[in-house]
């Protein structure tokens, strides 16, 4: 009987314990030159967004270059908040594409320059990647150039870090 239990108790933790996903977490640095065109609508302000970098993925002491990307977008800014929709391409080392995308709505309390942006999959080995990222721009004197830092989490490391 002790025996048995043992053996359903075993089975019963491998069970569990491969239903439960932990969550793997790194930072991003992003640094970004962009272009935008701004529309002023009276109170109401419609920017054009493109921008284009270089990043790199931190992981405890591992860095690895994420590659370049280019993002493009509307950003739609007035008295009751500011809405994005920003769609990137990252292009890896190795010439494997992952998306981006950057969503916020004007109900979001985001302070200025932070938000949240997601992967939502790609060519190669970021065909199925999932992950969410917070981020906080500060932007350069020249406001031309930002750096975004980043903290990540997803069901496994992006591919540059495994």
């Amino acid at each position: 009987m002790n025996r048995l239990c043992v053996v359903v108790f075993g089975a019963l933790s491998a069970i569990v314990a491969s239903a439960t996903t932990v969550a793997l977490e790194w930072d991003e640095i992003l640094v970004t030159e962009s272009k935008s065109n701004l529309i002023s609508l009276g109170e109401r302000k419609v920017m054009g967004y493109y921008g284009t970098g270089a990043g790199l993925l931190i992981q405890a002491d591992r860095r690895a270059p994420l590659g370049s990307y280019e993002c493009a977008g509307m950003v739609d800014i007035a008295g009751d908040g500011t809405s994005l929709n920003i769609e990137c391409v990252i292009t890896d080392p190795t010439g494997e594409q992952a998306y981006l995308t950057v969503v916020r709505a004007k109900s979001d309390t985001f302070a200025a320059g932070a938000g949240v942006y997601r992967y939502t999959g790609g060519t190669g080995a970021w065909a199925d990647f999932r992950a969410e990222c917070a981020y906080q721009v500060t932007y350069m004197p020249s406001k031309v150039h930002g750096v975004e830092v980043a903290t990540c989490s997803g069901d496994v490391l992006p591919p540059p870090l495994r």
